[in-house]
């Protein structure tokens, strides 16, 4: 038996992606890069990134190390903006749409919709649809 044979298929990013990829990835977040910039310097593909989010639990941490701390950076632009007396200078439409889009989970305007029918189908013929409008209290 030959111990000098190839493994079968494509081998694994994580066997030749740059040693210093943790590194690499932190300090795009420390600068608010967007994750094209380390994708593009690692040389990785969007697919081999995804891949690497699902399989690979020491990179997936080091990301959301990256999404933490490249929320903070543009976060601290605005604060400087402010801080500095010059917020009239600040692109607030350009920076509002960055960190809702960027930061979705943190920054989303959008409302959850629960819509549920009790077990029974919507009729899209029926003209009769009944809608209860339940808003959550401030306080909670």
């Amino acid at each position: 038996m030959e111990s000098n044979k190839k493994p079968i298929g494509r081998p694994r990013t994580e066997t030749y992606i740059n040693p210093m990829w943790k590194e690499i990835i932190l300090d795009h977040g420390r600068r608010g890069s967007h994750v094209t910039a380390f994708l593009q310097e690692l040389g990785l593909s969007w697919d081999q990134h995804y891949a690497m989010l699902k399989r690979n639990k020491d990179y997936n941490h080091v990301f959301q190390t990256y999404q933490r701390d490249c929320e903070q950076w543009w976060y601290q632009q605005a604060h400087k903006a402010i801080e500095s007396g010059e917020s009239n200078k600040f692109n607030q439409r350009l920076w509002t749409i960055i960190m809702k889009n960027k930061f979705r989970e943190n920054w989303s305007d959008e409302k959850q919709i629960d819509i549920t029918t009790q077990g029974d189908k919507i009729n899209p013929t029926d003209n009769k649809i009944q809608v209860e409008i339940i808003r959550k209290n401030i306080d909670e």
